[in-house]
This record gives C-alpha cells, sequence and structure tokens, in this order.
C-alpha cells in the first residue's frame, strides 16, 4: 500500500454526495465551493491528501490540473515539469510513470525550500477511484486529452461528477460531448483568448448546453461580466463561476485582500460557484451568510 493512501480514507458519516450533485444541478441552489488544486495548504497540491483534505472541508468541487507522462499514462500536476513540487527535474511528457513513482512531492505549493513529504504524485484513475460518490471534479489543462481521459471515468463510474473545461470553439464541444454514450459534464471558459464568445452566448449554449460557465476577468468593466452576458448564461440554467484566488482572475476582487467583502461583491454579481485557496474559510463564511439569512425570514414571519 502506498504511504499517501493511508490518508484517504473517506470521513466517516460523510453523505452529502447526493445533496451536491443536486445543487449543482439546480441553477438556483446553494453557493458551491472548489477547492484549488485540493486543500494544499495542509498537503501537497495535486495530491491524493489535499483531496481527501478537501472532502473533509466539505469542498463541492475539487480542482485538479492533469499532465500525460512518455508512456501515455495520466497524473496529477500543475506544471509541465516536475521541479517545482518534488525532489526530481524534468518535464512530465519525457518521463514514465515508473519514474514519476520514485519522487516525492514537497509541502504546500512547493518550491526547493519546501520540505519532502512522503506522498508520491497520483494518476487521475487513482483520483477518481478516491471520490467516486465522494464530490465533484473539475478537470484543468486536459482538453487536448479528452477522449483519452473519458474511458477513465467511465471504467471509475465518475462521468457524471467530473467536469471537462475549455476555451474551444462551440463545434469542438458538441462533437465531443455528442459522440459519448454517456454524455459529459462540461464547464465553458471565458477569458481573453475568446472574449467573442461572450457576445454570442444565447446561441453558444443552446448549442453546446453546458452546465456551467467559468469567467476570468482582469477588469470590473470587462465585456465578459457585463450584466447582460451574466443574465443570458443564467437564463440558460448555467452556473456562474468565479475564481477568487488571484486578483487578476476576478478583477482585483481576490481572497488576498478582504475576502468576504470580495466573496460578497461576487455573490452579488449572481456567481453561485467560487473556486478559493481556503475552503475552510470560504465554507465558514457561507455558513454566516446562510445563517443570517435564516434569521431574517424568521423575523419577516413574526412580524
Amino acid at each position: 500500500m502506498r504511504d499517501d493512501f493511508l490518508t484517504t480514507e473517506h470521513e466517516p458519516g460523510r453523505t452529502g454526495y447526493n445533496e451536491i450533485v443536486s445543487s449543482f444541478h439546480n441553477p438556483d441552489g446553494r453557493v458551491m465551493i472548489a477547492a484549488h488544486r485540493g486543500d494544499w495548504r495542509h498537503a501537497p497540491e495535486n495530491s491524493l491528501a489535499a483531496i481527501q483534505y478537501s472532502i473533509v472541508a466539505h469542498a463541492d468541487l475539487i480542482e485538479i490540473d492533469v499532465q500525460q507522462t512518455r508512456d501515455g499514462a495520466f497524473v496529477l500536476m500543475h506544471d509541465e515539469t516536475v521541479d517545482r513540487m518534488t525532489n526530481g527535474s524534468g518535464t512530465i511528457a519525457d518521463m514514465t510513470l515508473a519514474e514519476l513513482r520514485e519522487l516525492r512531492l514537497r509541502q504546500y505549493q512547493g518550491g526547493s525550500a519546501k520540505l519532502l513529504t512522503n506522498y508520491t504524485i497520483p494518476t487521475l484513475e487513482e483520483v477518481m477511484i478516491l471520490v467516486h460518490n465522494k464530490v465533484m471534479i473539475n478537470l484543468d489543462k486536459c482538453w487536448a486529452w479528452r477522449d483519452e481521459i473519458y474511458p477513465i471515468l467511465e471504467r471509475t463510474g465518475t462521468v457524471q461528477q467530473t467536469l471537462f473545461k475549455s476555451t474551444a470553439e462551440p463545434e469542438e464541444i458538441h462533437r465531443f460531448i455528442h459522440r459519448m454514450g454517456e454524455k459529459p459534464l462540461y464547464m465553458h471558459v471565458l477569458d481573453s483568448t475568446n472574449k467573442q464568445h461572450a457576445a454570442q452566448m444565447d446561441d453558444f449554449c443552446r448549442y453546446v448546453k453546458p452546465q456551467a460557465v467559468e469567467i476570468c476577468f482582469e477588469r470590473e468593466d470587462s465585456p465578459l461580466v457585463a450584466p447582460e452576458v451574466l443574465r443570458t448564461i443564467r437564463q440558460h440554467d448555467c452556473r456562474l463561476w468565479v475564481n477568487t484566488m488571484w486578483d487578476s482572475l476576478c478583477a482585483g476582487q481576490s481572497e488576498l485582500g478582504d475576502a468576504e467583502a470580495n466573496w460578497q461583491a461576487h455573490l452579488q454579481q449572481g456567481f453561485t460557484m467560487i473556486q478559493t485557496d481556503d475552503t475552510g474559510k470560504l465554507r465558514r463564511y457561507l455558513d454566516e451568510v446562510e445563517q443570517l439569512e435564516r434569521t431574517a425570514r424568521r423575523s419577516v414571519k413574526v412580524e
């Protein structure tokens, strides 16, 4: 048994998976939390342990980064090289899975100053086995390998809990979704590379039918977050996803500043999915907001 499997037992008594999936498919449902690369504050990013810590912290989704090895395996790693996160060096595409298994992950977000752990680089299949019926997954950096990755989701029974995403053109997305027996979930990404899609969102959503749209915007007046664009997306029963890890992704309103005030601003814009580097803090904030709303509703009824 690998050392990092010792930390991946499912949290006893956690029964929230059905509620997570139900909420995700309800565009008017509660705000959902996405953990960025897992809970790297407690374990190396993109490790099995970081994913398990995110489950324990009650994340709804976990964003993971995927790379392919020289011998065709899919592993979790944000960078194309192993330099930042391990005691090795080299490009993942030039290394075999066996070579990667010999490496150890560095703490947190890595770097040469961080201590080595006993955790190793996990494969995508190991991750999907771990998260089966526990939490949803957002796949990053792997649209180019979508045809090879889909069978992994089939084998592990995780097609309906996994979001593919891309900035691709609608025809390419449509072909992928509709040639699969069990239709995969899809989230479209709007950013500076495909801003023309924002003006076409009505037609785009009718054709592709994404379950969510992720928007990366550097300015508050960006056309990507114009009220009519957000309204159109919501009218197609899509959830709106915002990244709050750093300023360039959300017009300076990130959790690096006044996190709670900035989260509130995004909620007021209509975003219903928030990606964070601090799952616990965001969960506490959303719980407090929900409690205040319940109290206010009770007060209105009494009056």
